[in-house]
């Protein structure tokens, strides 16, 4: 149908390649930190130089991390977002418009995932099929973290993302079984996930 002809004309346009988005000048280059990693022999220390931009994208999600939480938990919106989630019978029935609330749910998910995958793009490269590989990692931060929870969803991604990173150093190979095996323990643990409500 209509994705197929969409999906070949994305490819007719940009080719089916693998593309890398610039990172802005202002970001570009490496920022020595306080963090010792060898010592050289004559007693000189070697410390961490890390990306300047993968700092600024670590800094951003924690703000937008927050000013999410602080939007459902202290705002009035964030209050009919919670509402409509558990009731959306009620919600209605008490004059709100539930459509307009859950539109409004959609556009700034909507533009956190278009930001998110230009920020994607920039750290790492855009290719066809990479879609499913951040869906498949999403949907095991969402099972591990707890459905319906940022706090959640921060350690979910936490604990995925350090093990996919530590699993591709230490065992390359199987390094993505880990998060499976984190994914499969937190299933068998607590079903609903680490800050996900029993209902």
């Amino acid at each position: 149908g209509i994705s197929i002809v969409a999906a070949d004309l994305m490819l007719a346009v940009w080719a089916g390649g693998t593309y890398q988005i610039a990172v802005p000048e202002w970001l570009d280059g490496a920022v020595t930190l306080p963090v010792i990693t060898a010592v050289r022999s004559n007693g000189a220390s070697v410390f961490l130089t890390y990306p300047f931009y993968r700092i600024a994208v670590l800094a951003a999600a924690i703000v937008i991390g927050i000013g999410l939480w602080l939007m459902l938990n202290k705002t009035r919106i964030g209050m009919m977002i919670r509402a409509g989630v558990d009731d959306r019978a009620m919600l209605s029935a008490s004059g709100v418009n539930v459509h307009a609330v859950f539109a409004i749910v959609f556009a700034v998910g909507a533009g956190l995932a278009g930001f998110a995958g230009v920020v994607g793009g920039s750290a790492l490269s855009v290719a066809p099929g990479e879609d499913i590989r951040y869906l498949l990692a999403s949907l095991v931060v969402v099972i591990v973290g707890g459905m319906g929870s940022i706090s959640g969803a921060a350690i979910g991604a936490l604990l995925i993302g350090l093990a996919e990173q530590l699993g591709l150093v230490y065992f390359p190979t199987y390094g993505v079984v880990l998060t499976f095996i984190i994914m499969v323990v937190t299933l068998a643990i607590r079903p609903q996930g680490i800050m996900g409500k029993s209902r």
